[in-house]
């Protein structure tokens, strides 16, 4: 856990976890002990760069990125908003 940067909305505690994939060894630990199925395995991972600091992962980087399969039009008429 680290301290959650100031410009950031935060709880009391100001902790947020991080992830180090320089020491991990995918072992899954950290999987069966986080509360709520906040994480998971998966098989992408990436397992270079050019700093130690570039291997350490917090949630925004770890996130899940919803996949977009197309553009959504909006349509306002006198019924109401709808999409098609």
């Amino acid at each position: 856990m680290v301290k959650v940067p100031e410009e950031w909305k935060h709880n009391k505690k100001a902790i947020m976890p991080q992830i180090d994939y320089g020491k991990c060894v995918f072992c899954g630990l950290c999987v069966d002990a986080c509360p709520f199925y906040a994480l998971y395995m998966t098989n992408d991972y990436e397992l270079s760069s050019f700093t130690k600091e570039g291997l350490i992962y917090t949630p925004a980087q770890l996130q899940v990125k919803p996949d977009v399969q197309q553009d959504v039009e909006i349509k306002i008429d006198d019924r109401g908003a709808s999409h098609g």
